[in-house]
């Protein structure tokens, strides 16, 4: 993309303004990653548009056999190619491979959907990417239930334990929670899979914030644990308020709801685009 194109994308994933996107974009060799990070640590960016929880135009497309299920996710520069039945076809086509091929390592490296991609994306006119996909099989007892969003770009997969809870019961709860985890963007189950490496990178913004603002080295460390506290509950699916009561936790919801039903429910995993 160009740089003009690039500051778009930019400003609709952070809500800067059109300079400081430019000059972010600049400094970080038009780094889209770097760039958002730059303008979070001088506190230009909104949270609530963080880029590693956007959806680029394309289409998601999950397809199930009852017993596997797919989830794949084909990217295009426009909305209106995303919504051509050609491009609708090769998504489904490409989910449809991945449930017939659990076997795969890594999809993103196979050559036969490469291939695919190769032999449709002319016809496009624009450049199809594909962003990736999934092919989960429940473990014994268990439910997976999908969720796509009505404009087929967001979707979610999400696996539930259930400990003797009735199987159709279990799935209306597993499908509530996939579709939370789109509409509230849920990145983790819980605080304890937050990987590291992304607790060490919100530390280094909220010192390189409140540096900024002029607080006090020691200040600033009484305050660190208290922001990781707040960006889990921002973030993880367990400790987010449920849609229909956001003075109730998810986990506070699955804990009446376990009581209510006689079996313990329980979050096994969930992955979403």
């Amino acid at each position: 993309m160009s740089l003009a194109e690039d500051i778009k994308v930019l400003r609709e994933k952070t809500g800067a303004g059109l300079m400081d996107c430019k000059k972010a974009l600049e400094q970080n060799n038009n780094d889209m990653e770097q760039a958002i990070v730059f303008l979070r640590k001088k506190g230009l960016a909104d949270m609530a548009k963080r880029a590693d929880r956007a959806t680029k135009e394309g289409r998601v497309s999950v397809k199930t056999d009852g017993k596997h299920f797919a989830m794949a996710y084909l990217g295009c520069e426009t909305d209106f190619v995303a919504k051509t039945p050609d491009f609708i076809g090769l998504a489904d086509a490409i989910a449809e491979y991945v449930l017939q091929h659990p076997e795969v390592a890594d999809y993103t490296a196979d050559e036969n959907i490469k291939a695919m991609i190769v032999e449709k994306a002319p016809k496009f006119g624009e450049n199809t990417t594909f962003k990736g996909a999934y092919n989960w099989t429940a473990a014994e007892g268990n439910v997976i239930a999908t969720y796509v969003h009505s404009d087929n770009k967001k979707a979610s997969l999400l696996e539930m334990s259930g400990n003797g809870v009735d199987a159709e019961k279990l799935h209306e709860i597993a499908r509530g929670l996939a579709m939370h985890t789109v509409g509230m963007q849920s990145m983790w189950v819980e605080a304890k899979d937050i990987p590291q490496a992304d607790i060490d990178k919100e530390l280094d913004i909220y010192r390189t914030q409140a540096k900024n603002e002029g607080k006090a080295d020691d200040m600033i460390e009484k305050m660190l644990p208290g922001k990781i506290k707040k960006f889990a509950k921002e973030t993880c699916l367990l400790e987010q308020p449920t849609i229909k009561d956001n003075k109730k936790t998810v986990a506070a919801y699955l804990e009446e709801e376990s009581k209510n039903l006689g079996g313990e429910l329980k979050v096994v995993r969930f992955v979403r685009f």
